[in-house]
Order: C-alpha cells, then sequence, then structure tokens
C-alpha cells in the first residue's frame, strides 16, 4: 500500500499499460486498470492521483469519486477537440484536463510535484506546478511563470 500512488484508469488497456510503464520508469508507483474495478483499486493503493481518459471508466469515476471521503487529484486527459488546458473544482473534487496526446516527460514531473506536495492543494497552486513541469521549469518557482492552464469553478 502507498500513500503517493497514481492509478491510471483508461478502457483501452494498452494505452493504460503504457502510461502505467512510463510512470513507473520515472519511479511513480503507478497502477493500472481498464475495468469496472478501478474505486477499489484506487482505494486499495490509497491513490492520491488518478489519471484517466474520456470514455466508461472514467465517466464512472466522476461520480464514485465526488462520494470519496477524500478523493483524489484527477487528470483527465482529452483528445477532444475542444479540450482545453484547465483546471476545475467543484468544492470536492479537483480536476486537471489535459489535451492529448501528451508529452509524458512533462506529465510524470507534474506527477511526481503534485505527489511531492504534502497538504491538500489549492486549485491555483495546482495549475501553477502544471504550467512549471510543461516548460521544464523547476516546479518550485511556479509564481514566476504564467499558468497556461485555466482555472475554472
Amino acid at each position: 500500500m502507498s500513500t503517493s500512488a497514481v492509478v491510471v484508469a483508461d478502457d483501452n488497456a494498452i494505452s493504460c499499460s503504457e502510461i502505467v510503464e512510463w510512470l513507473r520508469a520515472h519511479e511513480i508507483a503507478a497502477y493500472g486498470t481498464s475495468d469496472s474495478s478501478v474505486m477499489k483499486l484506487i482505494e486499495g493503493v490509497q491513490a492520491r492521483i488518478v489519471i484517466c481518459r474520456p470514455g466508461s471508466t472514467g465517466i464512472a469515476l466522476f461520480h464514485a469519486l465526488q462520494e470519496a471521503a477524500d478523493p483524489p487529484l484527477v487528470v483527465l486527459l482529452s483528445e477532444a477537440a475542444s479540450a482545453k488546458d484547465e483546471v476545475y473544482y467543484n468544492g470536492r473534487l479537483l480536476v486537471v484536463v489535459i489535451r492529448a496526446p501528451v508529452q509524458m516527460a512533462p506529465l510524470a514531473r507534474f506527477i511526481k510535484s503534485v505527489l511531492g506536495i504534502t497538504s491538500r492543494l489549492e486549485p491555483d497552486t495546482l495549475a501553477a506546478l502544471a504550467a512549471a513541469s510543461d516548460d521544464g521549469t523547476p516546479a518550485s518557482t511556479p509564481q514566476t511563470n504564467p499558468a497556461r492552464l485555466r482555472l475554472v469553478h
């Protein structure tokens, strides 16, 4: 059981496996599933971050996470033409939307930055971290980098 685990939920088992392997190559404790067992996995490994794509697994996940006592951060990788890099927060669930295809090295840096935070993250701070990890700048100086992720309440 890991307190800094990441769960990847994707209907496409190959895509799910590739993301998990990439994260593990960057020394991130990652677990994947492409079926409805995702909530059991999230609870079992006490995931702090869930990476998913739109699809039946990802959509069902949002409803279940709304009810969780301490929901993990959700990173939604979207291939939709209308998708924008944004952070959504509804008072319970914090969701980072990132347009796919995603460069895995910046995604891994972002995930590591978030896992390194010990307290609950404010949405504005998260947007700054994502912007910093995307341009290769150290995440410790997010104030100096304009956030490309837009916060939407």
